[in-house]
């Protein structure tokens, strides 16, 4: 596969994932490795679909039930702990960037919405049974702090931690 060079035109959305990159690296990583690999991913799905000289061939297969399981099991034993794609890659046997595009073809999400969905529902689990506090709860279950989890739960529920608590 050979990248072609365009002499005519910009790739905006090519250019936005890439500014993405960059500030997500200039400032620490602050949503994470898995957040910076999937975008990272799409960033180069985006350099080969659109500017090489053979359209990526899609990749067929994936994971199966006993791998996605092992994967889950893994995520909910590491919950409070940072999770890596890399990881998750030697789970399935993958290399990180095989591993998140079929991740993301056997599940629907990538890898780090994936994680960020397992770790908010289990805080909500434990929001509603009340026996701990919002930032022992974001703790656990792998949030940087107590607004780090706020705002993902208004995010996807649309309402605050308390309100889904009651």
């Amino acid at each position: 596969m050979r990248l072609h060079e365009r002499w005519l035109g910009f790739d905006q959305s090519l250019f936005d994932v890439a500014r993405t990159l960059m500030l997500e690296s200039a400032r620490g990583y602050p949503d994470g490795a898995l957040f910076w690999n999937a975008i990272a991913n799409d960033f180069i799905a985006g350099l080969i679909t659109r500017h090489s000289s053979e359209p990526d061939s899609e990749v067929r297969g994936r994971l199966g039930r006993a791998v996605l399981k092992r994967i889950r099991n893994y995520i909910l034993d590491h919950m409070d702990e940072h999770i890596d794609v890399i990881a998750l890659a030697d789970i399935a046997g993958r290399s990180p960037f095989h591993f998140s595009r079929v991740f993301a073809r056997s599940v629907g999400v990538t890898p780090h919405r994936y994680v960020v969905h397992m770790r908010l529902r289990r805080a909500v689990e434990l929001v509603r049974e009340g026996r701990c506090g919002l930032a022992e709860i974001a703790a656990s279950t792998g949030f940087a702090d107590q607004s780090h989890l706020s705002r993902w739960v208004r995010r996807v529920h649309g309402v605050s931690l308390t309100q889904l608590a009651a």
